[in-house]
């Protein structure tokens, strides 16, 4: 049978004037022998403390524990700790605890709600079908996982606080207290990378830096100009080309120097616009090189011309007798 060594130190000589220990049993359930134990001070202090007697036993019960048959945890608290009437922290039937003080694992010393000076693993909940209303108007992140309906994910899901933006956020602090914001994750789906605020336009992804890539795809909504191509298309004449290019400076359609500088150059669009001149282009040599070949057809039978003449001026030359001969 195991035993429980109550230390009652002070609270007894209060009560009793002299130090003194009593020695409690448990019956075979783990339950005190004693309905009931309170010791406690003049001041009106309650006091308890266990002590396992001996080594080795073995006891997978606890030095302290409450039994109940009722599990309704909000009539039936097991624990709770009250001062000046306010509930600091309370463990109920259900398990369910509440505290209201800064928690440290692994630190005495914490400075959050909850401060864990080590890792973390942890475990979430299904969230597929969930309903997570109760996160309206908290300001708080809940984590879980298949959110989309089985795609496995894991899910971090917040509720925007007091502000107009909301999203996730990423800070560097360092060990001067310099702070700076890494990456935003905005409400709307936007992405910043370093100081970006205010500067994304509609864009969804916004880097203040340069970016490297092994590979990127550009898909386009608007038709790829492979309509320069078709049957029908009219094709600027050079004529026009050229005159545009003496007024503006710059190609048909292709921004110029001052709308890249606003606005930046979209690789989607300049690559559209970039093989539509280039298609533009391959017409213009088509059309220069059946010009071309057309001016070659006539060069040659200019030159057949010429060889015929040729041909005949030697013969005329030779049937004719120069002046003076007999």
């Amino acid at each position: 049978m195991k035993r429980i060594y109550l230390s009652l130190a002070a609270i007894t000589c209060l009560a009793f004037g002299a130090f003194g220990q009593t020695t409690l049993t448990v019956d075979a359930n783990g339950v005190l022998n004693f309905p009931k134990i309170v010791a406690q001070s003049s001041s009106g202090q309650i006091f308890f403390t266990g002590h396992q007697l001996g080594s080795g036993y073995g006891y997978t019960g606890g030095i302290f524990r409450a039994i109940t048959d009722n599990a309704t945890g909000s009539a039936n608290y097991f624990y709770d700790g009250v001062t000046n009437g306010v509930t600091n922290f309370s463990v109920r039937a259900d398990g369910q605890a509440y505290f209201a003080g800064k928690i440290g694992l692994g630190t005495t010393a914490p400075n959050a709600s909850l401060d864990i000076n080590g890792g973390i693993y942890f475990g979430s909940n299904n969230l597929d079908g969930a309903n997570i209303n109760f996160m309206a108007n908290s300001a708080k992140i809940l984590t879980g996982w298949n959110r989309t309906s089985g795609a496995g994910e894991t899910d971090f899901i917040s509720n925007q606080g007091p502000g107009s933006v909301g999203g996730f956020a990423f800070y560097n602090h360092n060990n001067s207290n310099a702070e700076t914001q890494l990456m935003w994750i905005l409400g709307n789906g936007q992405v910043l990378i370093g100081n970006t605020q205010g500067k994304q336009g509609n864009y969804m992804l916004a880097v203040a830096g340069s970016a490297v890539a092994t590979s990127m795809t550009v898909k386009l909504v608007s038709n790829w100009p492979d309509y320069v191509l078709k049957q029908g298309y009219q094709l600027p004449s050079l004529a026009e080309i050229k005159t545009y290019i003496g007024q503006n400076h710059h190609l048909p359609e292709v921004p110029s120097e001052q709308q890249i500088a606003k606005d930046g150059l979209n690789l989607g669009e300049m690559n559209m616009l970039l093989t539509k001149k280039v298609e533009e282009l391959t017409l213009y040599l088509i059309e220069k090189d059946e010009q071309i070949s057309e001016q070659q057809k006539v060069n040659q039978s200019i030159q057949r011309q010429l060889n015929d003449l040729v041909k005949q001026l030697k013969a005329l030359n030779a049937t004719v007798k120069p002046t003076g001969s007999n």
